[in-house]
């Protein structure tokens, strides 16, 4: 019997309970992380706030916007939290902190870039890929000339014949099995 994913198994109500079990777990994480480090809490709160405006933005399914500015803005925000830790790591510090506008500067600069990084990697990606592709293209054609040459030319006339055929049966027989509605 195949396995199914635990979401498809589950019924609503099962899935509203874990996930409010889930969201308990969580504010209790945070209240405990809030009184033994107060200070951390505030500061990544405040730094990570590109993150989370990235997560409810982002309407894609894997939600790879807030994926690239978190991991990006975390990094910016990281240095400060371990200034906190090798210090006071109080509530009073975190403030002093993000009252400091080059820290913040820093933190959310961090985040831009994260933003950078996901609007322009999809082009840079597919550009790439074309290049790739173009070369495989050139490659093909170099055999094929290569080929020609030692099968002679009559077999390429045989194989652009056949993909003419297939073409000219595609174009005949393209639309069989579709009905099209009559417009009145």
């Amino acid at each position: 019997m195949a396995n199914k994913a635990p979401s498809q198994q589950m019924s609503p109500d099962e899935r509203r309970r874990r996930g409010r079990s889930t969201i308990t777990w969580i504010l209790l994480m945070l209240a405990f992380i809030g009184v033994i480090a107060a200070g951390t809490l505030i500061l990544t709160f405040f730094g990570m706030l590109p993150t989370l405006v990235a997560y409810f933005v982002d309407n894609s399914k894997d939600k790879s916007a807030a994926f690239t500015v978190g991991s990006i803005n975390f990094i910016g925000v990281f240095p400060y939290v371990l200034t906190l830790w090798g210090g006071l790591n109080t509530a009073n510090e975190a403030w002093n902190m993000i009252g400091d506008v080059f820290i913040l500067l820093v933190m959310y600069s961090a985040a831009a870039f994260g933003w950078l990084l996901h609007l322009a990697m999809p082009s840079i990606i597919s550009s790439f890929v074309i290049v790739m592709q173009q070369r495989k293209v050139a490659q093909l054609r170099g055999e094929q000339k290569d080929l020609i040459d030692e099968w002679g030319a009559e077999v390429a006339a045989i194989v652009e014949m056949q993909k003419m055929e297939k073409q000219e049966a595609h174009m005949e027989h393209g639309f069989d099995g579709i009905e099209m509605e009559m417009l009145p």
